[in-house]
């Protein structure tokens, strides 16, 4: 479920896709293996697990919004 009454609004798929976002958009590389990703992340934001990202990362694809290259790295959609 992507909103939940009960938990975090920080553990939100929205809150954690969009702090994706903002990681990727001022990322000087342009794309990011999803490891490095959540390392950025983890250096900018709260912990979260992996999963979370991985979470976010399926409703960003799903909504257009990030795009696997051929090396498997994440970038932003144009």
């Amino acid at each position: 479920m992507i909103i939940q009454n009960t938990s975090s609004p920080l553990k939100s798929l929205y809150i954690i896709g969009g702090r994706i976002l903002i990681v990727l958009n001022s990322s000087d590389l342009g794309a990011m293996s999803p490891l490095a990703l959540l390392e950025k992340y983890q250096e900018k934001f709260d912990r979260v697990s992996f999963a979370y990202i991985l979470y976010a990362l399926d409703w960003l694809y799903i909504t257009g919004c990030v795009e696997l290259t051929k090396q498997g790295d994440i970038s932003l959609c144009n």
